[in-house]
């Protein structure tokens, strides 16, 4: 026979109390599973928006579930490019890629780099001694300009960046589209930011950090286009296959040397400091960026006929972790055949 908890007065005082704790350790264990529940649902990754042309390929619609697959539940952003084109295939989380401007830490030693070719101030093969300062406290000693961008050195960049001065190092900075818009074919794109003036002593620091510098994945995504192009700065449009025309905004001035840029992409990922990036069935290179909290990877892919540009950008991370995330992108798209096929037929 049930016994209604509403009638407790018919029960010896010993049953009441059994039934009551019969009642709430119910209830604790309701509240306990339910608890549970709540917290594993809190805990799962949200992956981030993605933007596809309206008339997206089969490619399209790869690079796009590809690159929401390796950036995850993380905060950040993901822009993949055709660097021969400017046709973007997918832009993963706009706002934060495209509508807003961050710090690009090391990646910004690559305009650095262009700088110090094409003024003379260094060639490939010019060392520099770093022996303090750096992020490794003894130093990585005498260092060429491929090893510094593999390691991410900064005395070498900072060294750099001095010889030139900041009039050239912005000039540059200019030239591969930074601090103004790239004319993307979407609203709200952000211009970012390169300062007017910088103080003398502040250029090292600026060379290698990128202190004061503020640009979206979408504008990086551009700048590393450049870098393997033959120096075509493209304004990036959305759109699909069917009828797509290129537009070169301009062409880097006769005399732009890029000589040596590549190796030191492919040795960042192959011994670096983009070594998570790394598999053995697909050549991935690139420049990663770690600095104020922000992770940052501009990279192409195959790194001997790049076909695409993916930059990856994180709140909360490091560069490490970036090429982590675009190491599985790429492994996803040319570990195996499918992706040579998409890329083939788009």
């Amino acid at each position: 026979m049930l016994v209604s908890p509403l009638v407790p007065t018919r029960l010896s005082r010993f049953a009441t109390a059994v039934l009551l704790a019969l009642v709430v350790s119910a209830a604790v264990a309701e509240s306990a599973v339910v608890a549970t529940h709540r917290s594993r649902t809190r805990r799962a990754p949200a992956l981030g928006s993605v933007v596809l042309p309206a008339s997206a390929s089969a490619w399209d619609v790869a690079v796009g579930e590809a690159a929401r697959a390796g950036l995850g539940g993380a905060q950040g952003a993901v822009v993949a490019m055709d660097p021969r084109t400017g046709r973007v295939h997918a832009l993963i989380n706009p706002a934060l890629g495209m509508q807003r401007a961050f710090q690009p830490c090391s990646v910004f030693k690559i305009v650095v780099g262009i700088a110090g070719l094409s003024e003379g101030i260094i060639t490939p093969d010019t060392t520099y001694r770093c022996t303090k300062g750096c992020w490794m406290w003894a130093g990585h000693g005498s260092i060429d300009l491929g090893r510094a961008l593999a390691v991410s050195c900064n005395p070498y960049f900072e060294w750099v960046g001095e010889q030139l001065g900041y009039e050239r190092v912005q000039r540059y900075a200019h030239l591969l589209g930074l601090g103004e818009p790239s004319g993307i074919n979407l609203t709200g794109e952000t211009a970012g930011f390169v300062p007017a003036f910088v103080r003398p002593d502040a250029v090292g620091h600026l060379s290698s950090h990128a202190e004061g510098i503020a640009t979206s994945a979408l504008q990086l995504a551009v700048l590393i286009s450049a870098t393997v192009n033959g120096g075509v700065v493209l304004r990036p449009q959305v759109s699909g296959p069917d009828g797509f025309a290129a537009t070169q905004r301009w062409r880097l001035p006769a005399g732009t040397r890029l000589d040596g840029l590549s190796a030191g992409f492919a040795a960042a990922v192959n011994e670096g400091s983009a070594s998570a990036a790394f598999d053995p069935e697909v050549s991935v290179a690139g420049k990663t960026g770690t600095c104020a909290a922000l992770g940052w990877f501009a990279s192409y892919a195959p790194a001997e006929r790049p076909e695409l540009v993916v930059v990856v950008f994180l709140r909360h991370g490091s560069g490490h972790g970036a090429s982590a995330v675009a190491g599985r992108i790429f492994r996803q798209l040319f570990g195996g055949s499918g992706g040579a096929t998409a890329a083939a037929g788009d």
